[in-house]
């Protein structure tokens, strides 16, 4: 029995490796679409499709035809090994004696031998073809719209404001330059296709390539940053593509065209925006820079600043007098230059300073400070002047309350002083009590009502 099935396998054997060997004597058409922006490498596919060729999809009969598009690079793949690279468009042969056919060429007799001898391979095998044969499609166009964005404020050089921190944003793109390099490296014999997420994954879930373009990007600002004349400004780097890549390019090319096979082709940075921090520094640097380039603006700035001044001090009742001795103090510190260009700015405007905006804070400056001091705050009965508190300075006295200017009559006469109305003669009324006169109730707010809520004694 066991000599039987030794014959029966054998015979089986004999039959699918003739058999299979006879399938792939067709000739096959490989091609393929364009890989879009979404695939980086795919495995070709056979393109007989009226199904006569129904040999192993891992063996190209030698003449088969490759189109290779525009925009791909080919690579063949014979045993696991890269046999060949095709980087322009076009029609080519498949010329390999690893899987003869007797259909490649005119010349007949030899193509059978060939095929005879790889029909006893297969035998040896069990029937099972012993190599490996495959042609892959690399996609060579910029792989563009790839998004980056700083996490946190990175920090910068910048030429003008020294360093600032700034977020920025933008996109960028790369290619396949080395094929071979990017198979062998990065993809491998994969079964079907390997596309760009798999490669560099996304602003959300960034892989490795991406993380790496985003640490370098500090690197690539400090070659931006720096003194005039290299130096960029940080609101310019939109406009500084071409640096910027170049930059870029000085950081990532060469690791990633010696491990990966691939370039940074362009970066296109969409907004660059400084911190808040930041900000506030650039808003005070460039303030000074404008007062300090334009005298006109210097003097309308310190003629406002004046304005406003007096304006606080002659609304402050205890504290005019210290208001305007400090806007003279302020004029004598500063006023030798700033005053003196809110003068010029005024004479410049083709009129000549009377009192008015400009005039009246610089001409009235020095008749203020030569005024004689004006009493401030209130006089206590000890005799002591000045006092701005609620209580003598000198003797603790508590501030006097207020003179009353007078009574209204109920004829409408107001201003009454004496205790007769001086229009219709008649008596001042009695000033309400402060407290009850039976049992002596005090209301909190001092308004005394015309019942006592105690003792129900009419008040008046």
């Amino acid at each position: 029995m066991g000599l039987i099935s030794l014959i029966k396998n054998v015979a089986g054997t004999t039959f699918d490796s003739i058999s299979s060997q006879i399938q792939d004597q067709y000739l096959e058409f490989f091609t393929q679409d364009s890989l879009g922006q979404d695939i980086l490498v795919k495995k070709g596919a056979n393109k007989m499709e009226k199904g006569r060729n129904k040999g192993n999809s891992e063996v190209i009969s030698n003449g088969s035809v490759i189109n290779v598009p525009e925009g791909c690079f080919c690579l063949l793949v014979n045993n696991g090994e890269i046999v060949d690279v095709v980087s322009d468009a076009g029609a080519y042969k498949w010329d390999t004696s690893t899987a003869p056919s007797i259909l490649a060429n005119k010349n007949f007799g030899e193509n059978i031998k060939q095929s005879i001898g790889d029909i006893w391979n297969r035998m040896k095998m069990g029937g099972e073809i012993q190599q490996q044969q495959r042609v892959y499609f690399v996609n060579k166009l910029e792989m563009m719209n790839q998004n980056f964005g700083t996490p946190s404020p990175v920090p910068y050089a910048d030429p003008e404001y020294r360093n600032i921190y700034i977020r920025l944003n933008g996109t960028f793109s790369f290619r396949v330059e080395n094929p071979v390099t990017f198979f062998r490296n990065i993809v491998g014999n994969v079964k079907d296709e390997y596309t760009v997420a798999e490669f560099m994954g996304t602003p959300a879930k960034p892989m490795q390539p991406r993380l790496e373009f985003l640490d370098n990007i500090t690197e690539t600002l400090n070659k931006c940053g720096g003194p005039y004349p290299n130096g960029i400004m940080f609101s310019t780097l939109p406009s500084k593509q071409g640096e910027f890549r170049r930059y870029m390019a000085d950081c990532l090319d060469d690791e990633w065209l010696q491990k990966r096979g691939i370039v940074v082709e362009t970066v296109a940075i969409a907004s660059v925006t400084p911190d808040d921090k930041s900000r506030e520094r650039i808003e005070k640097v460039d303030e000074a820079k404008l007062y300090g380039s334009d005298p006109g603006a210097l003097g309308a700035a310190v003629a406002l600043g004046q304005t406003e001044a007096m304006k606080a001090a002659g609304a402050n009742a205890n504290g005019a007098v210290n208001g305007f001795m400090g806007l003279g103090m302020m004029g004598a510190v500063g006023g030798n230059n700033a005053t003196a260009a809110a003068l010029n700015t005024t004479q410049q405007m083709g009129g000549q300073p009377q009192g008015g905006f400009f005039g009246g804070a610089v001409q009235q400056q020095a008749p203020v400070q030569q005024a004689a001091p004006v009493a401030a705050g209130w006089t206590c009965a000890c005799g002591q002047p000045g006092n701005t508190g609620k209580f003598c300075g000198n003797c603790g006295q508590p501030q006097p309350a207020p003179v009353a200017a007078g009574w209204t009559c109920s004829c409408g006469q107001s201003g009454n002083t004496g205790k007769f109305c001086g229009n219709c003669g008649q008596p001042q009324p009695a000033a309400a009590p402060a407290a009850c006169p039976k049992c002596g109730f005090k209301p909190a707010d001092g308004n005394m009502p015309k019942f006592c809520p105690e003792c129900g004694t009419k008040i008046g």
